[in-house]
């Protein structure tokens, strides 16, 4: 009785590090050849190729090698009796890391599979096994030298002042005959943001989404088609390269100045950082007065730019304190505004957020049942971890203790299969970290203190610090609002916050406007408080 030969198919995986190889270099496309040729002279059946494109050999995730390994199981699964080998041009393109080359190749032969190269023959003898792990190590050796020295020629550069990194938006390079390559603004993006930096540095843009606001509106302007996030504002903001300077802590390289040009200085950048840093209460100008809270909180309601205030001096040495609008074109441009009368009209847009008692009552109900149900469901969560985390630390203990006990290769390989898995999932339950909460007394104490805003904002903006009242701005508007010389405030958007405590109360509050809009099936109202 003659028996059916035995169909072997072959997988082929051509590997190229980096997208530059990809973009520039015909790696992928020799390497293919190369094991289509190999396979071809076997008389394997190429059954499908998995080019791992930009992918370093010191990986163990790999995108085209998970589809390999899936592959491998469903030819498996279809054809039990075949046989699958799976063929790379070399060693090095196989992996640059001897731990990741035979947790690879176990991956492989753990499915039935095994491996083939044209340039190196793999033997299952004392000698081929040592040959195999001296050439596997002399990859890694290549690539962490390879490495060093790429690292070693980028520190060399930074330290003498050049960044070696891809430049921020905002700079490019240009070529320069002594230093080779040379970072520039590029404007008009660096104008844009060095005009951005500057008015958040002096408070003219109070939020980063006014910045963000700010930057969309000069792009709109110059019709310039790019988009800028919070993200990318955030970014911006802390980006010393725009001041001319480099540092890069991970290489102990202190903050220094650069051969390239900035946009900002580095005491506009200092002064950005200290901003960032204080977040719990708004940064003022650095020449706010304590005479003008409002100057840059209200908006000309021509330009929708922000007022600023100084005092005016008449011909007889009298001075006045006045609000004005000083943007170019305005029609509003310095047409003061006497002081009492924009304040004055600000309380009184105040004194209508006022809470009353039973709305503060009910907030203050809800607000402990929310930060109760919170606490309960942190430390359920918590405990939930724990208890996943206990049962694959047992699954780990007993599948130790199988390896231990059993001398079935084939057994130990499934097993070792198994507790890899196991070690992935503990791994990522250990990196799972629980914040620190507050304590019930801390909640209580900062609740209570935004609950004293909302019911006394005029008695707070009336005798309180300056940044008392830039609190009680921040708390009750999330939009500056806009003043009119002749008509006054008008309308103005209070915060979201404020909003949805309002609603805990009665419908029926005195100069209230109401919109509406659905959301998750509950009317919120977008309240509008007029003077």
């Amino acid at each position: 009785m003659t028996t059916k030969p035995t169909k072997t198919y072959a997988l082929l995986y051509p590997r190229v590090s980096s997208d530059r190889q990809v973009k520039e270099g015909h790696g992928l496309d020799s390497q293919t050849k190369r094991t289509l040729d190999y396979a071809k002279s076997k008389k394997y059946v190429v059954f499908r190729v998995f080019p791992e494109e930009g992918v370093t050999g010191g990986l163990f995730n790999r995108p085209k090698m998970k589809e390999l390994l899936v592959c491998i199981e469903e030819l498996k699964a279809r054809e039990p009796e075949c046989d699958v080998v799976v063929i790379f041009d070399d060693i090095k393109r196989f992996a640059r890391d001897l731990e990741i080359h035979f947790a690879l190749k176990k991956e492989i032969y753990g499915r039935g599979a095994r491996v083939e190269s044209p340039n190196f023959n793999f033997e299952n003898s004392p000698t081929g096994r040592f040959t195999e792990q001296v050439m596997a190590a002399a990859a890694e050796l290549e690539r962490n030298q390879n490495k060093l020295q790429v690292i070693q020629k980028m520190k060399a550069r930074a330290e003498s002042g050049h960044w070696p990194f891809c430049l921020p938006p905002g700079l490019k390079n240009i070529k320069h005959p002594v230093h080779g390559k040379y970072a520039i603004p590029d404007d008009p993006i660096a104008s844009i943001f060095a005009a951005a930096i500057k008015g958040f540095r002096d408070r003219l843009l109070i939020t980063q989404l006014d910045v963000v606001d700010f930057i969309k509106g000069q792009y709109q302007q110059q019709g310039i088609n790019r988009k800028i996030s919070l993200h990318g504002v955030q970014r911006m903001l802390t980006e010393i390269l725009y001041t001319g300077y480099i540092e890069y802590p991970k290489w102990n390289i202190a903050r220094q100045k650069g051969v390239h040009e900035g946009f900002i200085s580095i005491e506009t950048y200092d002064e950005v950082q200290r901003i960032l840093k204080d977040r719990t209460k708004p940064k003022v100008r650095r020449d706010t007065n304590p005479e003008f809270p409002l100057r840059g909180l209200t908006l000309c309601s021509l330009c929708r730019k922000p007022f600023t205030a100084s005092f005016n001096t008449s011909h007889n040495g009298q001075r006045y304190p006045n609000y004005f609008c000083k943007t170019d074109g305005c029609p509003m441009r310095y047409k003061v505004i006497h002081r009492n009368t924009i304040e004055n009209d600000f309380l009184a847009l105040l004194g209508t957020t006022k809470l009353e008692q039973p709305t503060i009552e009910l907030a203050l109900a809800i607000l402990k049942d929310v930060w109760n149900q919170h606490q309960a469901q942190y430390s359920d969560a918590q405990s939930a971890s724990q208890r996943q985390l206990d049962e694959v630390t047992e699954a780990i203990s007993r599948l130790t203790n199988r390896i231990a006990k059993t001398t079935d290769e084939v057994l130990i390989t499934s097993y070792e299969s198994e507790l890899r898995k196991l070690g992935i999932q503990k791994q990522e339950f250990d990196s799972v970290s629980f914040p620190k909460r507050y304590t019930s007394e801390e909640f209580g104490t900062a609740t209570k203190k935004v609950l004293d805003v909302l019911e006394n904002p005029v008695s707070m903006w009336q005798n309180g610090s300056l940044d008392d009242r830039l609190t009680v701005f921040f708390m009750h508007f999330d939009q500056k609002p806009v003043y009119d010389k002749k008509t006054g405030f008008g309308t103005a958007i209070l915060s979201q916050s404020v909003n949805v405590i309002r609603s805990l109360g009665s419908s029926k509050i005195p100069s209230v406007e109401t919109e509406s809009s659905e959301l998750s099936s509950k009317i919120i109202p977008q309240t509008h408080l007029q003077a």
